[in-house]
């Protein structure tokens, strides 16, 4: 029967049944399968198979199961590609998902996590590996099921595989699974939703843009908004001026911002109105804007980072999250009220904590108090008084705005405008990278946000007080007000968002609400907010700028002195031979490349989006440049199906060809950043985040993940977060090791090592696969500590440092048991954390009264410290790792000194 089955395919050249490579013919294409696949280690769940065949049990190896299954799965039918494939493939993920399972079946208890593995992952030769963008769900779905799966397998007696599954149960399985990954239900997947993967190592360039867009341009945006709001409501009812008429009040309004230097231009410019009145209107426009702008820039200027690490240099504290959290805190006092708790009592309560913990710290309130005046009198701006300085001013800032003046033709407060938004979205895209809600969960006024002071005394160490949004989640639990935490660096945002958008007391905080609709329900301003800057990043984004500058100044003959100061100073910014480097050039390279795709899908103009060019495509009448990137982005049969006239093009069907056109082109969603916010706390002490997510990730403390991790969808999310973390590490750090300033240390980095020596890999692509091939096979967790990340592996139980009766304790976790584990994965952002948890070991060490047998336990603590700070150095002197280097090896030497001492 299965010789039958086999000969009625339409193979291509000679392919018998016992081979494992076949060619198969369709009305389009040449299908190949490669059986092969199913003797990789991360597939083969067994050696063998028991099977029934013709009354006979018979024990095939996998590829021959998978032959079986395969047949009876494409029997009497047609040949068609997609049947042949992505059957195969889904054979093929079943066997190697229950490879990576304890008891080798897929049930019910697992069903929702096998469909997260569908969603996001292919099967390679060598291991799983991510996708960019979900399959279609024909792609993976219509061809086989895992119910008719269960059927053939029980046909053949085949045991195990398969569980206790039924049809109900899968659907709702992968229901929840599209819920959680792809933020969309199970028929909105159906009809042709899909599910973009930013991830984190795009995702943090992308929020670190949007946080420089919004915090170099949030003071002038603001006062711009303030003033255009005074103007509309006070500014032309003036006695001298009176103006009614809509036009003029807009085109004065624009002039003044343009900074506009001819007075006749601007008579011109508002519609004639009088030279007097004209310079009146100007006169009172510049007072408002410079009063609004030099507040603006007090709620702003001061917690950028600069400046607060200035402070904390002034405060002779070290450059920690900790002690910049402290400093952040006394601004929010100073510029944002007390809030039931005074400057000078959190600076005592921060006095107890170091003198706790050793550390020098004897400055006064008044000393501090003095430094805090001193930082904000630096930062405060002070325009000019006349009005031609005003005018430069104006001038001056147009120019470094975003968006160019020039290339906006229509100029006025459309132009203004356009920036204001782009800038507001860029804030909002912030905040959602710092939540990591739903788009339906932003709409709450900063009044819903709760202060108070934080009363565990060991969480004072990081901030003084906790913030507690009280607001409605529609999705499971309709209009019922919920508390949920944020940090007060997501506060200061939403508190200088509110200002910009003029939000008050009642109207959401975080985008400016026009509408009923948009006051009602965040969901549709978010969801065109996170893209917004997309365009803007992949252009301009500071990084691929130098990058631009690097490779034109590279490609001169003859290099001026001026440029090559320039080109030295990239070349020692950047270390372009580097891996790190070369992973920025490619992603570089594919944003770009896929620019004008993702630009045609993020449209939001009637006129120019993605559904109304796809029509002017099938009927023939698309512009030259819309029509080439149609040819080239669709497939010959969506495209045949186009030219046909008999495709109604609905909104599953533009949904579908839309899917289908991006492909695998990255891009930003709200849900994508739900996936990056869930990756940014398991990495948010490797110093590899970015730095917005670094400054603002380090202090979410297990407490704070763990109140998100309640909800059943975020846990979802956060198992596909750690799988992808697992497989960024790994590669980062793979792709890294002949780096000359690679920073890693641990048994982890040793087995990582090892591995690549002994496989002998030497390509860029050969490293990525052993990559793949150790995150999908031998890594089965990860969590992240200060001191290091835990990446446990198979077959390590028993050896790990915590392991209690051979089960690990993770929740032990401690530089004592994970700094000497041979899974313990130390990279350069965990130094710190290393210098703040094992200050007690160094101190006891230090201490002369106490007897050895109480200094031992921290001896070793301390020499595991020294172990690992020295292999983060390296071959190469480095003053940060050297001094901390010789303070471990002097606390060493006064603890010999008292080894003979057991009173």
């Amino acid at each position: 029967m299965m010789s039958d089955q086999f000969n009625q395919l339409p193979f291509h050249g000679d392919v018998t049944l016992i081979d494992n490579l076949w060619c198969i013919k369709t009305h389009s294409q040449l299908v190949s399968l490669d059986f092969s696949l199913f003797t990789k280690a991360h597939i083969s769940f067994a050696r063998s198979v028991t099977v029934c065949y013709d009354n006979q049990k018979l024990e095939l190896d996998l590829p021959d199961v998978a032959k079986l299954l395969w047949l009876d799965v494409v029997k009497a039918k047609s040949a068609r590609s997609r049947l042949y494939q992505s059957s195969f493939e889904f054979i093929a993920l079943v066997f190697a998902y229950i490879t990576s399972q304890e008891d080798c079946i897929i049930d019910y208890a697992n069903l929702s996590d096998f469909y997260g593995v569908c969603l996001t992952q292919n099967v390679a030769a060598e291991s799983l590996v991510k996708r960019m963008s979900s399959p279609a769900y024909g792609t993976r779905f219509e061809s086989l099921t895992l119910p008719v799966l269960k059927k053939i397998l029980r046909r053949f007696g085949i045991e195990g595989i398969v569980g206790r599954i039924t049809q109900k149960t899968t659907n709702d399985a992968l229901n929840n699974a599209c819920l959680s990954i792809l933020d969309i239900t199970l028929n909105e997947y159906k009809v042709g939703g899909s599910f973009n993967y930013l991830g984190l190592d795009i995702g943090k360039h992308y929020i670190d843009h949007c946080w420089n867009l919004f915090e170099e341009h949030a003071p002038f945006i603001t006062a711009l908004r303030q003033t255009v709001a005074w103007w509309e409501k006070e500014g032309v009812e003036h006695p001298g001026l009176q103006l009614k008429n809509r036009d003029k009040q807009t085109s004065v309004m624009a002039s003044v911002l343009s900074g506009l230097t001819s007075d006749k231009k601007m008579v011109a410019r508002c519609n004639n109105l009088s030279l007097k009145k004209c310079k009146l209107a100007e006169s009172l426009i510049h007072k408002v804007f410079s009063y609004n702008y030099i507040q603006a820039t007090l709620k702003v200027t001061p917690f950028k980072m600069d400046n607060i690490n200035r402070l904390v240099k002034a405060l002779k504290l070290p450059e920690r999250y900790d002690s910049q959290e402290f400093v952040r805190s006394l601004l929010f006092i100073e510029l944002y009220g007390e809030h039931d708790k005074t400057k000078r009592a959190v600076i005592a309560e921060y006095g107890a904590v170091m003198t706790r913990a050793k550390t020098p710290f004897s400055f006064s309130h008044s000393e501090i108090e003095a430094l805090i005046n001193i930082t904000l009198n630096e930062v405060t701006t002070s325009l000019p008084k006349d009005t031609a300085g005003m005018r430069k001013f104006f001038q001056k800032v147009v120019t470094r705005l975003p968006l160019s003046l020039v290339n906006h033709g229509q100029g006025g407060m459309v132009y203004f405008n356009k920036v204001s938004a782009l800038i507001e979205d860029a804030g909002a895209t912030c905040f959602v990278g710092l939540t990591g809600w739903r788009v339906s969960e932003y709409g709450f006024p900063l009044s819903s946000i709760d202060i108070t002071p934080n009363p565990e005394p060991l969480d004072n160490y990081y901030t003084p007080f906790r913030f507690h949004v009280r607001w409605k989640v529609p999705k499971t639990s309709g209009e019922t007000l919920l508390e949920r935490e944020i940090t007060l660096g997501s506060y200061l945002i939403a508190a200088q968002l509110a200002a910009m958008n003029i939000a008050g007391n009642q109207k959401p905080a975080i985008y400016q609400a026009t509408t009923k609709n948009q006051i009602k329900s965040s969901e549709g301003t978010i969801k065109k907010a996170v893209p917004a800057a997309w365009t803007h990043f992949v252009q301009y984004y500071c990084l691929f700028v130098d990058i631009d500058r690097w490779e034109a100044l590279k490609n001169k003959n003859i290099l001026s002195n001026e440029d090559a100061i320039e080109f030295n100073y990239l070349e020692a910014q950047y270390q372009f031979d580097s891996a790190n480097t070369h992973a920025l050039m490619r992603m570089k390279s594919d944003l770009r490349k896929a620019l004008p795709r993702t630009r045609l899908c993020l449209e939001t103009r009637p006129d120019k989006m993605f559904g109304k060019q796809l029509a002017l495509y099938a009927e023939g009448r698309a512009t030259p440049e819309i029509s080439a990137l149609f040819d080239v982005g669709l497939s010959d049969d969506v495209k045949k199906d186009l030219k046909s006239d008999e495709v109604l093009l609905d909104t599953a069907a533009v949904r579908f060809i839309r899917g289908e056109f991006l492909a695998d082109a990255a891009y930003p969603t709200p849900h994508a950043l739900r996936h990056i916010w869930a990756e940014a706390v398991l990495r948010r002490y490797r110093g590899d985040v970015g730095r917005f997510i670094r400054a603002n990730f380090k202090h979410i403390d297990e407490r704070f993940f763990m109140a998100y991790l309640r909800n059943k969808e975020m846990k979802a999310i956060h198992q596909v977060a750690s799988r992808q973390v697992i497989n960024s590490v790994v590669r980062q750090q793979i792709s890294n090791l002949q780096d000359d300033d690679r920073a890693y240390a641990g048994g982890f980095d040793r087995f990582l090592s090892k591995a690549v020596s002994i496989t002998k890999v030497y390509t860029h692509e050969e490293r990525m696969q052993l990559a793949d091939k150790i995150s999908q096979d031998r890594i089965t967790a990860i969590k992240s500590n200060p001191w290091g990340t835990c990446l446990l592996r198979q077959g390590t139980d028993e050896l790990a440092k915590c392991s209690v009766d051979g089960e690990p304790q993770r929740q032990n976790a401690s530089p004592s048991l994970c700094l000497g584990c041979l899974n313990a994965n130390v990279s350069e952002g965990n130094f710190n954390g290393i210098v703040v948890y094992t200050k007690q070991d160094v101190l006891a060490c230090r201490n002369p009264g106490l007897p050895w047998f109480i200094k031992e336990p921290h001896v070793r603590t301390v020499n595991l410290a020294l172990k690992r700070v020295k292999e983060l150095r390296g071959d190469k002197a480095n003053p940060k790792y050297d001094k901390f280097i010789q303070h471990l090896e002097a606390s060493l030497e006064l603890a010999e000194q008292s080894k003979g001492n057991t009173a």
